[in-house]
């Protein structure tokens, strides 16, 4: 019984100490992030004129490149539906010929009639 006290003492300091020192890391982390906060605005607004120049050659080219996409994407759509339907079609190809040699033997010749 005393084992588990014990255990259980050990667990409770080292989720103590676990805690002080992320206390610890989180204050640090709140000290940086005060001091640095004035370069990062600044890298910010450094970094503005040429997302803006990066978003407007991103446009240009998905104008052009959009339409293409599609059209590809397009083909690939019209070529899985075409495979479906052949994939579809190829397993009735024994019957189909079983009915025509069915339809060939069974069918009432015009001299019969």
């Amino acid at each position: 019984m005393i084992e588990l006290f014990v255990l259980a003492l050990l667990a409770i300091v080292g989720l103590s100490v676990a805690a002080v020192i992320g206390f610890v890391f989180f204050l640090l982390k709140i000290v940086l992030w005060v001091v640095f906060l004035p370069l990062r605005l600044l890298f910010k607004l450094m970094w503005l004129p040429l997302g803006l120049a990066f978003g407007a050659v991103g446009m240009g080219l998905s104008v052009v490149g959009l339409p293409l996409l599609f059209l590809v994407l397009g083909g690939v759509l019209v070529f899985g539906v075409v495979a479906a339907l052949i994939g579809l079609i190829v397993p009735l190809i024994p019957f189909v010929l079983l009915g025509l040699l069915l339809w060939s033997i069974f069918r009432s010749s015009p001299a019969a009639a």
